[in-house]
């Protein structure tokens, strides 16, 4: 038993579960935890940003290659509630993160305390987070910071992942407690995976044994749950192809015999001709959203109920939430197809060549190959979007980390940039929030020091993002930015378009008063706050300006003039109820 301020139980509670990074901006409501982890600093690592959006962000995108969460740490009310989309897109994405926030003393409250939220109850701090996290506790006594803090890691990574909030009043950071810690704080962490039930699990693998045309649709719960090996075990012993959604894309690699690419709106033409033709979907992790049926249109990309469906996720709510399913398995997806490989070894003919079911699969990939190569043109000035795509992975190390922001840039590398190993992709779809990208990928490379990072993002939310230059230089982080710049909001400026004509283009254009477009010359500002930047305005300089920021080991900028008017394949129709909408 130890007699310790309220915030040196938060750091040393930290510390113990392995915490490795605490992340924001700093406030008077927090000084005394920041003075704790100051005393820490060979221990835990404290970073500061320059916009409290950005913590959440750099978290999320920690979480998805580490598999460990980040703590953000945010000053009351205007701090939290600029760290909310961050958050937010978290839940939405299921990333796990801690959030806490410091609050007005409890003597003080309702009385004006300085930038107290007080208008729906005093110190409402915590209402800012309500229905952006799965749990947010307040905290006015010290002796109960290590059981909070506790109780919030378990909740943040235990079964689907998310983000948690603990308000904590600066009495319960600065005031004394004794506190015992136990000698290993994982006894109160689940260390187990949840398996599905067994019935429901053999039931499940007599459906795929029986399957003239099965397919496995690998979600973003495959990621999340690190079942890449197990999917691929699995689906080798029984011969089934691979569809993945964006948000799982990686979990096989492209190059991979069984791989059919991502499906959904953008996806690729095979995996959506393969889903759709299917006669038993065995779907992991996967919410089975609107990005990835095409807006729920029947037979854009699925066919249910003519198709037979098994859905496997960690959350019971997911499971039949649209479309009903022959069989349900609530369970950790790694567990369950290892509990299905189990089944499929014991079988001994589970195994099945499915020739015709092949055949026709073969067909429509390499047609899908031919419709890829002429979806560019790589002599094209401004430079084509799809011939970027190709030139970044050429220049991305096979092992690297490709990220993504939301928007045109975002759909030509989900549907055309190959991935070949787990955790080697990111991207937003849950919350889809623009700056999720160029804020988050400083996460993904803290999480991976060793390997190249890359992120492409547009211009509009590199205009929203400029902040995180300072950041990435001060850390260090030999991050590559691509940016994709068509000075508009090209993703919404495309179906404007082809909904109202051409030429009525409305609010979506960055253009200076005499109505020529305003060319925010990223580089320039990439330079002045400290990164190396260069401007590619021709296609023919694209290959080498790529191989000088893969090469140089420092933050690295491309700003790349690209075409607004070419538009990656739609290969599933259905995704907006307008017929003349692509």
């Amino acid at each position: 038993m130890q007699k310790l301020r309220g915030a040196d139980i938060v750091a040393e509670s930290l510390i113990r579960l392995g915490i490795e990074y605490v992340i924001g901006v700093p406030g008077h409501t927090v000084l005394d935890l920041l003075d704790a982890l100051r005393l820490r600093q060979d221990r835990i690592r404290a970073i500061m940003v320059r916009n409290e959006e950005t913590s959440g962000y750099i978290a999320d995108a920690y979480f998805r290659i580490s598999h460990k969460p980040m703590v953000v740490v945010a000053h009351n009310s205007v701090g939290a509630a600029n760290t909310l989309t961050g958050v937010m897109n978290a839940m939405l994405d299921s990333s796990a993160m801690i959030v806490i926030t410091g609050d007005a003393w409890t003597k003080t409250q309702g009385r004006g305390a300085f930038q107290e939220l007080t208008h729906s109850r005093d110190a409402g701090t915590a209402d800012i987070f309500r229905g952006s996290v799965k749990r947010s506790w307040t905290v006015n006594k010290p002796e109960k910071l290590l059981e909070v803090l506790l109780k919030a890691y378990k909740e943040a990574v235990s079964g689907r992942p998310g983000p948690v909030h603990i308000d904590i009043t600066q009495e319960a950071f600065t005031q004394k407690a004794d506190v015992e810690f136990p000698d290993d704080v994982f006894n109160f962490v689940p260390n187990s995976r949840t398996r599905g039930d067994a019935q429901a699990t053999a039931r499940a693998f007599e459906l795929l044994k029986s399957a003239k045309q099965p397919v496995i649709l690998a979600g973003g719960g495959t990621n999340r749950g690190q079942a890449s090996a197990a999917l691929i075990a699995f689906a080798e012993s029984m011969n089934i192809p691979v569809a993945t959604t964006s948000m799982g894309k990686s979990s096989i690699p492209d190059e991979h015999s069984l791989s059919l690419g991502v499906s959904g709106w953008v996806g690729t033409t095979v995996a959506n001709h393969a889903l759709r033709s299917a006669d038993v979907i065995l779907a992991l992790g996967t919410r089975l959203s609107e990005t990835d049926t095409a807006g729920f249109t029947d037979g854009a990309v699925l066919s249910i109920p003519t198709t037979k469906l098994i859905h496997v996720d960690i959350d019971p709510v997911e499971i039949a939430r649209f479309y009903p399913v022959a069989e349900g398995i609530v369970g950790d997806v790694a567990a369950v197809l290892e509990d299905l490989l189990t089944l499929a070894q014991a079988s001994g003919d589970a195994k099945s060549a499915r020739a015709d079911w092949w055949s026709s699969l073969k067909e429509v990939k390499e047609s899908w190959k031919v419709e890829v190569a002429n979806s560019f043109n790589s002599e094209s000035d401004p430079i084509e979007p799809g011939y970027l795509t190709q030139e970044i992975r050429k220049a991305l190390p096979k092992d690297g980390i490709m990220m993504t922001d939301v928007g045109n840039s975002q759909k030509w590398i989900i549907q055309q940039f190959p991935t070949y190993g787990p955790d080697t992709f990111v991207t937003s779809l849950g919350g889809a929030s623009m700056g999720f990208g160029p804020c988050g990928v400083a996460g993904a490379q803290l999480a991976a020091p060793d390997k190249r990072v890359a992120i492409i993002t547009g211009d509009g939310s590199m205009s929203m993002s400029l902040h995180i230059y300072p950041t990435i230089v001060e850390l260090g982080l030999p991050i590559v930015y691509i940016v994709a710049n068509d000075y508009a909001w090209a993703s919404v400026d495309g179906p404007q378009a082809r909904r109202f004509g051409p030429n009525q283009s409305f609010f979506t254009r960055f253009t200076l008063p005499n109505g020529e477009p305003y060319k925010l010359d990223f580089a320039a500002v990439a330079n002045a706050c400290g990164l190396k930047a260069e401007r590619v305005l021709s296609s023919k300089d694209l290959p080498a300006a790529l191989a000088r920021a893969f090469a140089a080991g420092v933050p690295y900028l491309l700003d790349v003039e690209v075409r607004r008017d070419t538009y990656v394949p739609m290969t599933a129709r259905g995704a907006y109820p307008l017929p003349e909408v692509e």
